[in-house]
């Protein structure tokens, strides 16, 4: 018996979960997206002369509220995108864990951008534009990965 056919008859709402966690994983992104735009559009950051010191992470933090929660919105999609992915192996189907992977791996990419954004005082550009091409790519990889899921999980139903 495949590791597929184990997991459908073991827990029968396994697919119906994982496509719960994708449509949560899409909607924090969209909030993400929101609230990276707004602070690209209206927030002023600090400026740190030469380098950026010791204490700043936390000087940033406090100066520039919408930074902090974005970082966090930012941690909770990556540990999403790692459940996502722990259930895609799970589920054992070799296509869903490739699209997962490359989510989860263009989250990680958008965040160590986020960071090194960051550390550059705000002011080098490529780290802003990799943290959006890291979120297109974890958006449209989502939304593939639920499409399969729906078309498969319809055609698991008609062929029962």
């Amino acid at each position: 018996m495949t590791s597929r056919g184990h997991v459908f008859q073991f827990n029968g709402q396994g697919t119906h979960f994982l496509s719960i966690a994708i449509v949560a994983e899409l909607s924090l992104l969209a909030v993400q997206f929101i609230i990276g735009m707004w602070m690209n559009l209206f927030a002023v950051y600090p400026s740190y002369n030469n380098a950026f010191p010791m204490y700043g992470m936390m000087d940033i933090m406090f100066s520039i509220p919408e930074l902090m929660v974005h970082m966090m919105i930012g941690v909770l999609i990556g540990l999403l995108s790692l459940m996502i992915f722990m259930m895609t192996l799970m589920l054992g189907d070799y296509k869903s864990m490739v699209v997962s992977a490359i989510a989860s791996i263009s989250i990680l990419l958008a965040g160590l951008s986020g960071l090194e954004f960051i550390f550059s005082n705000f002011q080098n550009n490529t780290f802003s534009f990799t943290m959006s091409i890291g979120f297109i790519i974890a958006v449209i990889s989502f939304v593939f990965l639920l499409y399969s899921i729906s078309i498969e999980s319809k055609a698991a139903h008609l062929h029962s």
